[in-house]
């Protein structure tokens, strides 16, 4: 009984509506990701034929591009604990 009373003790029935699975939130990070990318061709395409200033354009190209980064050193930390997990003993 005074188990439940802990945090450590409480089932995972418990957890609050409003938390997300992680394969949700790597999904949402996709779909930003992506929405990032176009925002920043848009911009580009829009600048090229003089109709975007300058300054968005750069803005979005770095958000782009920061994204981007992300997107690879997740992609480089989930491809290390995959081999990780390959090493190790059965």
């Amino acid at each position: 009984d005074n188990l439940k009373n802990t945090p450590e003790g409480k089932s995972s029935s418990n957890v609050s509506p409003k938390s997300t699975d992680f394969s949700q939130m790597v999904k949402d990070f996709a779909e930003k990701a992506v929405e990032t990318g176009k925002k920043s061709e848009t911009q580009s395409i829009a600048a090229a034929a003089g109709k975007a200033d300058l300054n968005s354009v750069v803005v979005a190209v770095a958000e782009a591009e920061l994204t981007l980064n992300t997107v690879v050193a997740v992609r480089n930390k989930v491809i290390e604990s995959y081999r990780e997990i390959l090493r190790m003993p059965i």
